[in-house]
């Protein structure tokens, strides 16, 4: 019996596998030119992402608010920081493609570059689907509704496995304006605004 419920968690793991690699196929983005990475970025308002792991802020907030409007505000506070979170891994993502396609490219300075933002661009979007898992638990588990635990603190999530997440976003901002500037683009303000 154990052998039969192995062997079937074992086909399903393959049928699985087989699945989400032709999805991938199907619905991969072809390789990112320089040209296709600015209209594809998400914006990122770093401020107001620091505001919302601010410690201290976080405080105040405990201490102005009732229990259960503190609760309710964190609820509000975690869901917006998902948003920033899954704009930066979608951002990384879109940096990943077009480095990738830059590294193989002829200019050994644009190659270097590409591989360092390969790099940080890995880093954030790590952290970012670290801090996803995180958070998306406390609020299937509703941890802000439960009153004999304390509300969860966001400033928890500014570094996750090892890595300060804003801070690891904004190398990644850095790295992708040198390799855009590199290239020569025109359109460097609008990349800015973007990431």
């Amino acid at each position: 019996m154990i052998v039969g419920i192995l062997w079937n968690l074992m086909i399903s793991a393959g049928f699985m596998s087989c699945v989400v690699i032709a999805a991938w196929i199907w619905f991969h983005f072809p390789d990112r030119t320089a040209d296709d990475v600015v209209d594809f970025l998400l914006p990122v308002d770093l401020e107001k992402a620091e505001t919302l792991l601010d410690a201290n802020a976080e405080t105040h907030l405990r201490c102005d608010l009732s229990r259960k409007d503190f609760r309710k505000l964190q609820r509000k506070r975690i869901h917006l920081y998902v948003l920033f979170v899954h704009r930066m891994a979608h951002n990384a993502a879109v940096l990943i493609d077009w480095a990738n396609r830059e590294a193989e490219g002829g200019d050994e300075q644009a190659a270097e570059l590409a591989r360092e933002l390969q790099q940080i661009a890995v880093e954030v979007r790590v952290y970012s689907l670290l801090t996803l898992i995180k958070l998306r638990l406390w609020l299937l588990i509703r941890l802000d509704s439960w009153q004999i635990l304390p509300a969860p603190s966001l400033y928890e999530v500014r570094e996750v496995g090892g890595i300060l997440g804003l801070e690891s976003y904004d190398r990644l901002k850095t790295a992708a304006s040198f390799l855009f500037l590199e290239m020569g683009r025109r359109n460097f303000d609008e990349l800015l605004h973007n990431l």
